[in-house]
């Protein structure tokens, strides 16, 4: 079974992020945000984040077009009555061109051994779309999915499933 990682760079500078992904041996960033730039983390914007991760033997690669947490289509979302508004809905997003495609991207990198984390903002996977779509299409009988957390703990999919149901209930 092949592992993809994903974390969350919120509240991290970049010394302690790069000491993370050398933990756990990643080779290959894939930043889903769907706009790759931080106001309050400039490290973190697409262009800088590159260079800083390429010095680190680190490949970035933009992927937040194809798995980002705000896709321009519209028929991604579910309207919850509970949070009055629309969410992302991960079966639709499965259903998606764009999606799969970039899906199947991750899949080609990690066949072709490649250590894949991917990146988003929120600290907290169950947080962000990588835990509650991203990690629900990806984790199953190819693929574990194995979320970085806040401590740099490693938490797996169905942990954050656990997460996201206790949070429903309260």
């Amino acid at each position: 079974m092949r592992e993809i990682f994903t974390i969350g760079y919120g509240g991290r500078d970049t010394d302690d992020f790069i000491a993370l992904l050398n933990r756990y041996k990643i080779d290959t960033l894939v930043d889903v945000r769907s706009q790759p730039y931080s106001r309050y983390a400039p490290d973190f914007c697409k262009e800088r984040l590159s260079a800083i991760l390429s010095r680190s033997g680190i490949v970035y690669h933009f992927m937040g077009n194809l798995l980002g947490g705000r896709p321009d289509d519209s028929d991604c979302y579910t309207y919850s009555p509970q949070r009055k508004k629309k969410l992302l809905d991960a079966k639709k997003c499965e259903s998606k061109d764009f999606y799969r495609e970039g899906i199947a991207r991750l899949k080609r990198g990690l066949a072709g051994g490649r250590r894949i984390v991917i990146m988003c903002s929120e600290l907290e996977p169950h947080e962000c779309h990588r835990g509650y779509v991203l990690g629900k299409t990806l984790d199953g009988n190819e693929t574990a999915v194995i979320h970085i957390g806040k401590y740099g703990e490693p938490l797996t999919q169905s942990q954050i499933r656990e997460t996201n149901y206790q949070e429903a209930l309260f």
